[in-house]
């Protein structure tokens, strides 16, 4: 399992892409997407070693920023019908997934998600509302969030 690693085999598979399927393909769309799997696939390899512990930092990051938000707005801000329910299943998984010696990266990945869902909640009700402090402290999470994406490299954009 360590040799070769996972970002060796996505790279062996990006050079075998480019000296064998890409020689026999012409000028095209097929060729073209096939450029563009070779691309992605090596983005892929530069980045798997760091996704983990991204996805965990996001989580921690995310499920803590969330609860001091709410925190800080005397509980009103999940009064909203749902938004309440939402917020308390997230966060029991959260210390359920990140409590866990070493939680995998697909446990991690849909925790993130459900994570993130809660945060679109909160942050459409803050904008409703107009908490400039709880609208502030969505607004630097979002730009964590983001700049952690961004670390790992695997944003298509």
């Amino acid at each position: 399992m360590l040799r070769p690693s996972p970002s060796e085999l996505l790279s062996g598979v990006a050079d075998a892409l480019e000296q064998t399927v890409l020689g026999e393909l012409e000028r095209g769309v097929a060729r073209n997407q096939v450029m563009a799997a070779v691309g992605i696939v090596r983005r892929c390899a530069a980045a798997v070693w760091e996704y983990g512990p991204v996805l965990h930092a996001d989580c921690v990051d995310v499920s803590s920023s969330l609860r001091e938000i709410v925190e800080s707005d005397g509980g009103a801000l999940v009064a909203v019908p749902g938004v309440r329910e939402r917020y308390e299943r997230v966060q029991v998984e959260a210390e359920r997934v990140l409590g866990s010696g070493y939680p995998s990266v697909v446990a991690l990945g849909e925790l993130a998600l459900e994570l993130r869902e809660v945060v679109a909640l909160v942050a459409a009700e803050v904008e409703r509302r107009g908490q400039v402090d709880a609208g502030a402290a969505v607004r630097a999470l979002l730009v964590r969030m983001l700049e952690r994406e961004e670390g790992v490299g695997l944003s298509p954009w």
